[in-house]
């Protein structure tokens, strides 16, 4: 016999003696303060047990029914309101990690773009210096026995500013330079093609150049004649030259 088998006789056993007792009483009290027969007090005492009998029993389903579900909500919320808390602050606290991860890679690939983009542009500006050295030491090496020194100076500042200049932007250059006429308008085309497909311009930009920097032997050739002449071949002393040899 387990011990809550054990509990339950106990339990009815004191249910049981309580009921036959008041019962007892009841049935005393019928008989001998009623003056009622012993029929009438075996009755009474039936009833009571009977009437004692269903109350327990109404009252035991009422309890287990209504009152001990009640209780059992009223202890799980209390419960619940005591892990609530802790659930909501495990809760924020990775939410909170989460939110600074991003943060923290989101700042990892903002720094990461800005090495690159300065890299790059770095990169860029140093090949650009180095092909600016290189046309310039090619001016020297091509023209110096042509020009004076001052003129050669004044011409490398043109070269300078046409690396980046548009044709509109050429057409405002209003210092031309002397050139020995031993070179001839041909050799000044090539002289300006060569140093213009350095610079990736276009045949107009190029054109545009010329005319204004050696005014003279072009003062009555349009544009549009130098840009269509500027390859062409014939009688020389400056060359075609798709690349210019670097500085060694």
């Amino acid at each position: 016999m387990t011990a809550k088998k054990t509990d339950y006789i106990i339990i009815y056993s004191f249910l049981c003696a309580s009921i036959l007792s008041i019962a007892v009483l009841v049935r005393l009290f019928v008989v001998t303060e009623l003056k009622m027969d012993e029929f009438s007090g075996l009755v009474a005492f039936i009833v009571t047990c009977l009437l004692l009998g269903s109350i327990y029993f109404s009252f035991q389903s009422i309890l287990n029914d209504c009152l001990l579900p009640l209780v059992e909500r009223v202890l799980k919320s209390k419960e619940i309101a005591t892990f609530e808390p802790v659930i909501i602050t495990q809760g924020q606290e990775d939410i909170t990690k989460s939110i600074d991860e991003s943060i923290t890679q989101s700042t990892v690939l903002s720094v990461n773009y800005e090495n690159y983009k300065t890299a790059t542009q770095h990169k860029i500006e140093a090949e650009q210096s180095r092909i600016l050295e290189n046309v310039l030491h090619y001016t020297h090496q091509e023209l110096s026995f042509y020009m004076e020194e001052a003129n050669i100076k004044q011409l490398c500042e043109h070269i300078r500013f046409f690396q980046f200049a548009t044709e509109k932007e050429c057409e405002q250059i209003n210092t031309p330079v002397i050139v020995d006429t031993k070179l001839k308008s041909i050799d000044l085309m090539h002289f300006g093609w060569n140093i213009g497909n350095q610079f990736k311009k276009s045949g107009i930009e190029t054109a545009t150049f010329i005319k204004q920097v050696f005014a003279t032997p072009f003062e009555n050739v349009e544009i549009s004649t130098i840009k269509r002449k500027l390859r062409v071949e014939g009688t020389c002393k400056i060359k075609l030259a798709e690349e210019i040899e670097p500085i060694i």
